[in-house]
């Protein structure tokens, strides 16, 4: 769907970092700093997100209550005397009586801001971290956890906070048009990028890799402050076919933890090999959530309905062995798959002992009878109860030849949900069909409605 001339100049006010009208209208929450007024201001203020780490992107709205074009609004930032304020930049409403502004992240320290223009709004906080003191709600796994790990798990404990829902996108990286599905969205911002650490052991063993490209790509999408999101598609180590991650004629995943089979020699081999990957951003100074062994609690996979004992004890080993490794960059997410039938099983009998983030992976079947676009949700709840930190790993449709499928469904369905989720990520279109942000027909048009790629969730 090509983008209307309102979000084409809302983009050109997100590039510049502008004060600019807009022509969509979400669901706006007014935050406040103190006790709200007995009266609600004329203009409503949020922030996406309310917190940053220099240089990362951060954007302001103002809402008229009354809706009107051409208010002039202008952002001010209090000054360090309490009293007095600075003008940051302003600019008209557009129709909606909405305005946006990107704010300048260049220096770490709090900054109290209010927009004058038709009465005053209340203040609204934006706290700019330096990288170098995040502290998560929860402490990570790995107690030598890189500062990158610390402030990405510290930003999705903030984006919880604040009630946001990240919006992410997968790359395929063993591609070389990976950033397709980005480029293809127009210009616009998302908040995680996804990508698979076999796709991207492919990219570097090509004729002419492109493996340094793809480190440097997400490297710097992380230093914009996009969460990176690190699945992992692993071989079958017994069959040593490539692409062989639905290979189930082997599944003893009890092999993996005695070391005088061949498989445990193929998959360790493996595993340091994707972990000298990740050592790689780490070096770069990037983190990721890293989601090994997704999906188990189905029985598509290799590693589909292990043994939970044994399924657990692999997880404890994978730890390990990353440290070992002197990786330490990983924030560890556990992605089930929501129950969406009688062969997938409870994702809590699989829940490994320590865990950073748990994350449900659900596709909607569009080749079903009933095309009623939805995502089952079952089994997300009694994680959630036992996981502070949670997210939708993977969503969308799965045989959408048309492109049809309302990806605002996501957003609708995190509401809905007592622990809400930190981000959602959909993949790229595949040989199941459109999955990706700009081949989806509501897509772009969803994405523009979460500010700088954030959905309001509560």
């Amino acid at each position: 769907m090509r983008p209307t001339a309102a979000v084409k100049v809302l983009l050109a006010g997100l590039l510049t970092g502008g004060l600019i009208a807009s022509g969509a209208t979400p669901a706006l929450a007014t935050l406040h700093d103190g006790v709200a007024p007995a009266k609600p201001p004329a203009i409503a203020v949020r922030l996406a997100a309310p917190f940053a780490t220099v240089g990362e992107p951060v954007v302001l709205t103002a809402q008229l209550r009354r809706a009107a074009a051409d208010v002039l609004l202008t952002v001010q930032r209090r000054n360090d005397d309490g009293q007095t304020w600075t003008p940051v930049t302003s600019a008209a409403t557009g129709s909606d009586g909405r305005a946006l502004a990107s704010l300048d992240t260049s220096v770490a320290g709090p900054q109290v801001l209010r927009v004058t223009g038709a009465g005053t709004s209340a203040t609204v906080t934006l706290t700019v971290s330096d990288g170098t003191t995040c502290t998560p709600r929860v402490a990570l796994v790995d107690t030598l956890a890189t500062p990158a790990a610390r402030c990405l798990a510290t930003r999705l404990d903030r984006w919880k906070s604040a009630g946001l829902m990240g919006v992410g996108q997968q790359l395929n990286v063993s591609n070389s048009d990976y950033l397709a599905p980005l480029t293809l969205l127009g210009g616009r911002r998302v908040s995680v990028v996804g990508f698979d650490l076999e796709e991207l052991d492919k990219a570097a063993h090509y004729e002419y890799p492109f493996d340094d490209q793809v480190i440097a790509d997400l490297t710097r999408l992380a230093g914009e402050g996009v969460v990176l999101n690190a699945s992992w598609h692993a071989r079958n180590p017994h069959t040593l076919v490539e692409d062989s991650n639905h290979d189930r004629s082997w599944h003893d995943l009890s092999a993996l933890l005695d070391s005088t089979t061949a498989e445990y020699q193929e998959f360790w081999a493996d595993f340091d090999a994707k972990m000298a990957l990740l050592h790689r951003l780490q070096d770069a100074g990037a983190a990721v959530v890293f989601r090994p062994f997704h999906e188990a609690n189905g029985g598509w996979f290799w590693w589909g309905h292990p043994d939970p004992k044994t399924f657990k004890s692999l997880w404890s080993r994978m730890q390990s062995r990353a440290a070992r490794d002197g990786v330490h960059n990983i924030v560890w997410g556990y992605s089930f798959n929501a129950v969406t039938n009688k062969t997938i099983t409870d994702p809590t009998k699989l829940l490994p002992a320590k865990v950073d983030l748990a994350g449900m992976d659900s596709y909607d079947d569009e080749s079903k009878a009933n095309p009623k676009d939805d995502l089952i949700t079952t089994g997300y709840a009694a994680v959630a109860a036992r996981v502070s930190r949670m997210a939708i790993t993977e969503a969308g449709p799965m045989g959408s030849t048309k492109g049809t499928w309302n990806p605002s469904i996501v957003e609708w369905r995190a509401r809905d949900l007592k622990s809400k989720p930190t981000f959602a990520m959909l993949w790229y279109d595949d040989a199941n069909g459109k999955k990706q942000l700009s081949s989806l027909s509501g897509g772009t048009a969803w994405l523009d409605s979460c500010i700088n790629a954030f959905c309001r969730v509560k």
